[in-house]
């Protein structure tokens, strides 16, 4: 009999869910991000980290068409977190950048985030941490393999069929 066979997963995934839910409980961080969408999450992140970007930049990032970037970067004007800006050099060129509310509002969240990393890191042995490490490094090659394998499997699937016809 193999390690894995007749192994059930369901009741260890369920397990970890709810364990882990506490990391979608407003009290447990601070609820501002509950205000924004995944890919409004990711383009602040993304411009925090660049400092500027232009829509493309951002949609490949976000991983969105650059329809929804629009519509994405529009609602955050709105919510005066990022602001459009025409290049000094090139005035076709209009690169989104972060406003001072956005920076603070990371920066905060940053905080948040940096203390419950700081306390798990205290509590971790040196060789748990590496061992954590390799660990999440594993998890995220896997899932980035079971992303691409679909993508692959999907076109392949999508391939046209020629009938001829008499």
């Amino acid at each position: 009999m193999s390690p894995n066979e007749g192994f059930g997963f369901e009741p260890i995934i369920f397990s970890y869910i709810d364990e882990l839910k506490i990391l979608f409980f407003p009290d447990q961080w601070s609820s501002a991000f509950l205000d924004y969408s995944k890919n409004e999450i990711l383009a602040l992140l993304f411009l925090y980290r660049n400092k500027r970007a232009n829509m493309t930049e951002i949609s490949d990032y976000i991983n969105a068409p650059l329809n929804t970037t629009t519509g994405v970067i529009s609602r955050l004007e709105k919510k005066l977190m990022v602001e459009r800006k025409r290049d000094d050099e090139d005035r076709r060129v209009v690169n989104i950048v972060l406003t001072e509310k956005a920076e603070a509002f990371i920066d905060q969240e940053k905080k948040i985030i940096e203390y419950y990393f700081r306390e798990v890191y205290k509590v971790l042995t040196d060789e748990e941490k590496l061992a954590a490490m390799n660990i999440f490094n594993k998890i995220i090659s896997i899932l980035k393999q079971g992303r691409n394998k679909e993508k692959e499997e999907n076109q392949t699937a999508k391939k046209v069929k020629r009938i001829i016809i008499e």
